[in-house]
């Protein structure tokens, strides 16, 4: 069908069409005739369609009421009164994509799949959600936030999902940082509020505030639509308008963003953020933000995307070496904020500094930068960023998840009135960036108009505290204390019966005829001979070589690999940095900074990371590999692949200023991780108990890594002389052809010319055999406990579920499914109130872990995971239930994926010994799954159970208050 601009299509009037070759689609901008919402249609033959429906929400006050109603509308409509319709279609759908976000102005409600029927049946589920939400005042209750007591002796606290969530989002310093960036660079605007919710704040808001928000904000008028893929437009178009946007005879208000006040000079802030810990010396974050410009700007924007690049990212950058030379902090960097707000901001900030330090940084910031602007920019430092970003845009079009992508670049235009063409495009305007940077001082002018003559800056300096989470916690406790004091008798006993009544509400399950209300896939559905890329195994020279031939825009993804085995054992801790110095360090012939122009000219990113593949029916043998990680354009393949030979054959470990420099900010941000997240800690501590590629991961990454490397930072100098002489045999010992394996996806032109020009590679490596290095798993706590500043935890529970994979089927995967989507959904989240609750699992080694997230609770977490035996052994579904859970699973098992991850996956299935057909016969047993298959693992949990381990992370009040679950209770 032909579609033309001024003509009306289902109540839709088109406003422009265009053909946009860049994206590769062609792009219908319409307008509905009643309502006035605008609906971008991006159409293409990408069979992954994408849809999402979007809100300008904007907050006047930070009680977090639009994420809370983003959790809430999900819980059901008037058309799906579904308890939870979110969480039931994600358990039985092919969706490639199901979420939805809140941002500082907007909502919005995204969702991708392959399969044509469930793109139209979401697609009515998410319209009718928001549009015809329940909004029931249990929904408030438990996503939001209520008075929670359970018994007269029961302490009275806070619950809610999104209580929670913000409560582990604020233990992160670096929240805070962008808190006060926003309300410090635009007070009194929409943006100085936290949409997302602060703690202190969400209790603050009233059912009723919340039902009216709703009503202010979520009708069609105020809302956009998007639309890509390759349904059919006129299909897509109809649907909306006669299902839902017809019901609606008038046209409502679009929500306006207010733009605040206008900083005329330089505004200082200080702050304090929880630390567990008596020690505060260089634990201070420092931090100055400017405004740039507006979103209205394309040219300076996409410019200062680049200069932040120049500025924070670049080992090469003059600001960066200046500031970290001088002392001043751990680690340095920065951001360009372009499209969360109207006006864009610079941010320049300082980790693992002293509150002292703050106006020596500043006169050195400002310093350097004039410096930078008055002498001008290095041709090959602005040169490699451009081309780094050029192959970023590249690598784009690659992308699995196109469609979320490219609605992503568009959703600011209409926030924000420009024009969505516009957003979609930039090569014409990178030409023209191009050009001005590298002939007109483009850059230059920008640093010195917008960076350095700007009284629109702010100045945030944020101190550690270990009093502060005790303060905090005492406040709290107050508030709460008051409120139980101002209940008579009769008031508490009614806040006892609603808390006891929302938890036997979240029990109840939706009955079969309530959730066949909702449009479903059935097995029919499913394509029961799903393609499975497979590598294809051959040699270089005798060298094993894993090929991965696949459409990858012409994009080289290199990996180089060395068996770590030969390594002794004692430098597993150091590996990962290791990892970082080869990356960045250069070589006897370019130094770092050489070395970073080179690898910006000439590659996409040069990186490194750690696997352990473990042999499916290897009892336990596994290959620890690190691998170094190399893409690139066909123009640059034969250079790039020279610079990986000099560093892998000419490694120069003489900079001893900047390897010190490299030590001091990982462990910086590996402390920073640890502290606002640092699940995977935890986690690996209980996998490093069950194998022994479990351990050799946890040395690696886990527990042992994080004190070696802090030990290492704070005693650097004493240090120095073993690290050094350690990297030295390190790379001595695992840089030789014998060691290698190599594995490259990319299109079969690319690959030809890989093989011609890596022989060079492997020549450049010694030949030598080192032996083979024995490995003893350490002898850990068996339930262990780790303190920080977090205000909620992270409690993992581990064991040997099914030994050596013994017994695992395709029903075991419908049965993860359940447990992880349904059980654990159920109890840890909606019940406990946590973010969430995952499950880690090998189908080779058969050990298993489960994992909460953001998590109030300590005792009642493990409680539910100790009932899963029980559960298991009772488990009864009904037929349709069964079959969704079997829906879902397959999902799972078959994701869509880019390019590079199709060829690592691969890669990662060959060396672990997973066949197409171990797949395909996991397929056929996940769709034949019965209720009897999947109780049949209540044994193998049992006994699990009777011998797992526990191991948490998180806040010191939670976890000393249920301290009898743990043998060692202990700090990083």
């Amino acid at each position: 069908m032909t579609y033309s601009p001024g003509s009306t299509y289902s109540g839709f009037t088109l406003k422009q069409v265009q053909q946009l070759d860049e994206i590769k689609a062609e792009v219908y901008l319409f307008e509905h005739d009643v309502l006035g919402c605008p609906l971008l249609a991006i159409k293409n033959g990408d069979n992954n369609k994408t849809f999402s429906v979007s809100f300008n929400t904007i907050p006047t006050d930070s009680k977090g009421v639009a994420h809370i109603l983003e959790h809430s509308v999900l819980m059901g409509s008037k058309k799906y009164p579904v308890k939870d319709v979110f969480g039931e279609i994600n358990k039985g759908g092919l969706m490639t994509f199901l979420n939805a976000m809140t941002g500082s102005d907007i909502t919005y409600y995204p969702f991708a799949t392959r399969n044509l029927k469930e793109y139209f049946n979401i697609m009515d589920v998410y319209m009718d959600v928001v549009l015809n939400p329940l909004l029931a005042r249990s929904t408030f209750e438990q996503e939001g936030w209520h008075y929670h007591q359970e018994g007269k002796d029961s302490p009275l606290q806070y619950q809610g999902v999104v209580y929670n969530e913000m409560k582990g989002a604020f233990s992160d310093p670096i929240r805070l940082i962008f808190h006060h960036i926003f309300g410090g660079l635009m007070p009194n605007s929409t943006y100085a509020h936290e949409s997302g919710g602060d703690p202190q704040n969400i209790p603050e808001l009233s059912y009723e505030e919340f039902c009216a928000f709703h009503k202010t904000h979520y009708h069609p008028s105020n809302a956009t639509f998007f639309i890509y893929g390759d349904a059919d437009l006129g299909d897509e178009l109809s649907y909306l308008q006669d299902n839902f946007l017809s019901e609606f005879p008038e046209k409502g208000k679009r929500a306006k963003v207010l733009s605040g006040d206008e900083i005329q000079k330089i505004t200082y802030i200080e702050d304090r953020y929880s630390i567990d810990s008596k020690n505060t010396d260089q634990k201070t974050f420092l931090a100055v933000a400017s405004r740039v410009s507006t979103v209205l700007n394309r040219e300076e924007n996409a410019a200062f995307q680049i200069i932040s690049n120049i500025l924070y990212n670049s080992d090469a950058s003059p600001l960066k070496n200046t500031i970290i030379t001088s002392g001043l902090c751990k680690d340095f960097g920065g951001f360009y904020i372009s499209t969360s707000s109207f006006k864009t901001m610079m941010v320049t900030y300082l980790v693992g500094s002293d509150s002292e330090k703050r106006d020596e940084f500043l006169n050195l910031y400002k310093k350097t930068l004039s410096q930078m602007a008055a002498e001008g920019l290095a041709t090959d430092l602005i040169l490699s960023e451009l081309n780094k970003y050029e192959f970023g845009v590249r690598e784009e079009g690659c992308k699995a998840q196109r469609g979320l992508d490219l609605i992503g670049k568009a959703m600011p235009a209409f926030k924000y009135g420009t024009d969505p063409y516009d957003s979609l495009q930039i090569n014409e305007l990178f030409a023209t960036i191009r050009n001005r940077a590298l002939n007109e001082n483009y850059f230059e002018e920008l640093i010195k108009k917008y960076l350095l003559d700007n009284p629109a800056t702010v100045v945030i300096t944020l101190k550690p505290d270990p009093e502060k989470q005790t303060r905090d916690q005492a406040s709290e406790a107050a508030r709460l204390e008051a409120y139980g004091k101002s209940l008579d008798s009769h008031s508490q006993e009614k806040l006892i019966a609603r808390t006891l009544e929302l938890m036997e509400d979240q029990q109840r399950a939706n009955s079969v005829e309530t959730l066949a209300l909702l449009p479903q896939l059935g097995l029919e559905d499913l394509d029961r001979n799903p393609d499975f890329h497979q590598v294809r195994a051959t040699d270089i020279d005798g060298h094993e070589f894993l090929v991965s031939e696949l459409n990858t825009d012409h994009i080289s993804y290199i990996d180089i690999g060395f068996d770590v085995s030969c390594l002794p054992q004692k430098y597993l801790p150091w590996l990962d940095l290791f990892g970082s110095i080869v990356t960045e360090i250069g070589t006897s012939k370019m130094d770092y900074m050489h070395f970073a122009r080179e690898v910006g000219i000439c590659t996409g990113g040069f990186s490194h990371n750690f696997h352990c593949h473990v042999k499916k029916g290897g009892h336990g043998d596994f290959r620890p590999i690190l691998w170094f990680q190399m893409k690139c354009l066909p123009e640059y393949q034969e250079r790039a692949l020279q610079l990986l030979s000099e560093v892998f054959s000419d490694l120069s470990l003489q900079d001893r200023v900047h390897i010190q420099e490299i030590v001091i900010r990982d462990f910086a941000w590996t402390e920073h991780e640890a502290q606002s997240e640092g699940y995977n800690l935890p986690a690996s501590l209980a996998f490093a108990q069950l194998s022994k590629a479990g351990a050799c991961n946890e040395m690696v990454s886990g527990v042992t890594n994080y004190r070696s490397t802090k030990e290492l930072a704070n005693n650097y100098p004493k240090l120095e002389e073993a690290f050094l002489a350690g990297l030295r045999e390190m790379a001595d010992t695992l840089f030789n052809r014998n060691n290698l394996t190599i594995s490259i996806t990319a299109n079969e032109s690319e690959v030809t010319s890989f093989q011609k020009h890596c022989r060079g590679l492997i020549s450049a490596l010694p030949d030598m055999t080192p032996p083979r290095q024995e490995f003893i798993i350490p002898k850990l706590p068996r339930h262990e406990a780790l303190i920080t500043s977090a205000e909620v935890v992270y409690a993992v529970q581990g064991g040997k579920l099914l030994p050596e994979g013994e017994g695992y089927k395709g029903y075991f995967e419908v049965l993860k499914t359940y447990l992880s989507r349904d059980y654990l959904w159920n109890t840890v989240r909606q019940m406990g109130g946590a973010y969430g609750c995952f499950i880690q699992f090998s189908p080779i080694s058969g050990n298993f872990a489960v994992i909460s997230y953001r998590d109030p609770q300590v005792r009642k977490t493990y409680t539910c995971y100790q009932a899963m035996a029980e559960v298991v052994k009772n488990l009864e579904l009904p037929k349709e239930v069964l079959h969704q859970l079997i829906i879902g699973t397959y999902g799972n098992f078959t994701p869509h994926r880019a390019s590079a991850a199709k060829g690592i996956s691969a890669r990662n299935d060959y060396l672990n010994g997973i066949t197409a057909e171990f797949k395909q016969q996991r397929i056929e047993e996940i769709i034949s799954t019965s209720v009897e298959d999947m109780r049949s693992y209540a044994d193998a949990f049992a006994t699990m159970q009777a011998n797992s381990n526990r191991m948490i992370i998180g806040n010191r009040a939670k976890i000393e208050a249920d301290s009898d679950l743990f043998d060692q209770l202990g700090e990083l």
